[in-house]
């Protein structure tokens, strides 16, 4: 226990830890220079009481830091500097503080490299460690600018996707780093299928890396060592959506709390890859009640808070030349130093998409006229009708292939037809060339059924691209305007 006196008649008690930490800012002087004021109670608990000669040394080779230790030898005090004590009229908050004042730049300067606003110290006996905190706003804009310069700029890491976002992405000039996929299985499912994701992604574009491992449950640690040789601008991903759509009912998603199979939590999990991959950009596509849900506040809220700038807005696929009336939430969050604006939308469908996309198939679609559910769902008012006057398809769901009573069907007079992948495939709007031949029909039907709209998925990756792209282009214009001056 240190003693400490405070004033002429009090003696402080207080109980010294093994190690303290905190962290300071680095401030400016009024001439633009930088300097380090350790002003704390801490000081004097680890021997660093006032006017003790203290020597300040770097920590390694350039950019980690500071040890500040005391001056062992007292007969030697050159290049050592004292340790200062503050003055308060009252010091009852502050009651044994002293002060460390660093302003030699040369030490300064190769301690914390250029853009470290924040340091941190620990405190332990006759030791003062300060490192530099990362500024991982700075990081984000280097690493977009170190790209740009070795032709990498429009680089991708996408996640939580079975591949249509994903070409959506490669469509509009993205090059694909890597991919974090893993579909969990289900309570009806007969073998494993937590690979049939990942494997649809690889059947449709070539990806330096696959994780196919659970969002939930990976190393970041293994998997930023691993991108860090390819790292990606721009962070596409695509959390599950089960526990914000008003189509899983209420009491299911409570069950799901229960037995843990819920997703809501994979929000923090979306964030804690986000953090690990430090993307210069970062996509979010959602349904729309996660825009007003707890889990979309925090999501929003953490961005922000690390520095970057955040769009949001649900889009309606119809808006943007669409066959479905699918609705989506976007959120677009950005380091870049540039302009973005969400896609203009255009003037909905008016004509019926029947002679276009039902006519020509009408004989190749199953009849499920006299299925119970089909005929349940009829009645409830579940099912989703395609008719002759539709201008547009209802959503279709991930459960589509199950026949569910909120499953899409043709009514054809007196008859139900049921659509089949491949009319799914088109009515997305999804090009011919993206495959699901590594994947089962029902399969293809699910990641069919939870995907993007894909024609208004592009639109809004192409505002992106050319965010990224006005990015490059006034750095490129601020290189040329340098090099005139020189």
């Amino acid at each position: 226990m240190n003693e400490n006196a405070v004033g002429s008649d009090t003696i402080l008690r207080i109980n010294k830890p093994d190690q303290a930490s905190k962290q300071l800012a680095l401030q400016r002087t009024s001439d633009g220079r930088r300097k380090l004021v350790v002003s704390t109670n801490w000081l004097p608990l680890f021997g660093f009481e006032s006017n003790t000669r203290v020597v300040e040394k770097l920590i390694g080779d350039g950019g980690q830091g500071i040890v500040i230790t005391p001056v062992e030898d007292l007969f030697n005090i050159s290049d050592t500097k004292k340790v200062y004590t503050r003055s308060y009229k009252t010091r009852r908050n502050n009651p044994i503080e002293t002060m460390l004042d660093i302003r030699g730049q040369k030490l300064l300067d190769a301690a914390f490299p250029e853009g470290t606003e924040r340091v941190h110290i620990l405190f332990r006996d006759r030791e003062v460690r300060i490192t530099p905190i990362r500024n991982k706003t700075a990081e984000r804009i280097a690493q977009a600018v170190k790209s740009l310069h070795q032709g990498e700029l429009m680089s991708a890491f996408s996640a939580c996707t079975a591949g249509i976002d994903a070409v959506g992405l490669a469509e509009e000039g993205f090059q694909l780093q890597s991919v974090l996929e893993w579909r969990p299985n289900e309570a009806r499912d007969k073998q494993d299928l937590t690979e049939t994701g990942a494997l649809n992604v690889a059947a449709n574009l070539a990806v330096k890396h696959i994780f196919n491992e659970d969002i939930g449950s990976i190393d970041l640690g293994v998997l930023s060592k691993s991108v860090a040789e390819s790292p990606s601008t721009l962070l596409q991903i695509s959390l599950q959506c089960d526990e914000f759509s008003p189509v899983k009912a209420k009491s299911l998603k409570d069950a799901a709390l229960e037995d843990l199979s819920s997703s809501a939590d994979m929000v923090y999990d979306g964030l804690r890859l986000i953090d690990a991959v430090n993307p210069a950009c970062v996509l979010l596509e959602q349904v729309p009640g996660f825009m007003t849900s707890q889990a979309g506040a925090i999501f929003e809220t953490k961005l922000r808070k690390w520095g970057y700038s955040v769009n949001k807005s649900v889009f309606d696929s119809r808006d943007f030349g669409g066959y479905t009336s699918r609705k989506r939430f976007y959120l677009f969050a950005t380091s870049l130093p540039a302009g973005f604006e969400w896609p203009e939308m255009v003037a909905r469908r008016e004509t019926p998409i029947w002679d276009e996309f039902i006519a020509p198939v009408l004989n190749q679609l199953r009849d499920v006229t006299h299925t119970k559910s089909m005929q349940d769902g009829l009645v409830c008012g579940r099912l989703r009708v395609i008719d002759r006057e539709s201008t547009a398809s209802p959503t279709f769901l991930k459960s589509q292939m199950r026949q569910a009573k909120d499953s899409v069907v043709i009514r054809d007079g007196d008859r139900l037809l049921f659509p089949t992948v491949e009319l799914m495939q088109k009515l997305m709007m999804i090009p011919d060339h993206f495959s699901t031949d590594a994947v089962s029909s029902t399969l293809a039907s699910e990641i069919i059924g939870q995907s993007v709209d894909f024609t208004m998925h592009r639109m809004i990756v192409a505002k992106v691209a050319e965010h990224i792209r006005n990015f490059a282009a006034a750095l490129n214009f601020k290189h040329q305007v340098s090099l005139k001056a020189a």
